[in-house]
């Protein structure tokens, strides 16, 4: 049986997500975080290129990646 999450799920995520994230995040590291949340780019490509503009991004994809996947 697949588990159905609830709005209250996504909010949590939400908020979970935006506690990682900087007050600004560079535009192209915006621009991956977009993708990979909408499932068009894999996560091996993210941790690839998140971190590119800014290696201070390192643990904030860390951070996500916890807030996703509880990692």
């Amino acid at each position: 049986m697949s588990q159905v999450s609830s709005p209250l799920d996504t909010l949590v995520m939400v908020a979970d997500l935006q506690a990682c994230l900087p007050e600004r995040l560079h535009p192209f590291s915006q621009q991956i975080l977009d993708g990979w949340l909408l499932g068009e780019l894999p996560t091996h490509e993210f941790l690839r290129w998140f971190h590119m503009p800014n290696s201070d991004y390192l643990p904030v994809s860390e951070c996500l990646l916890k807030a996703v996947f509880g990692v």
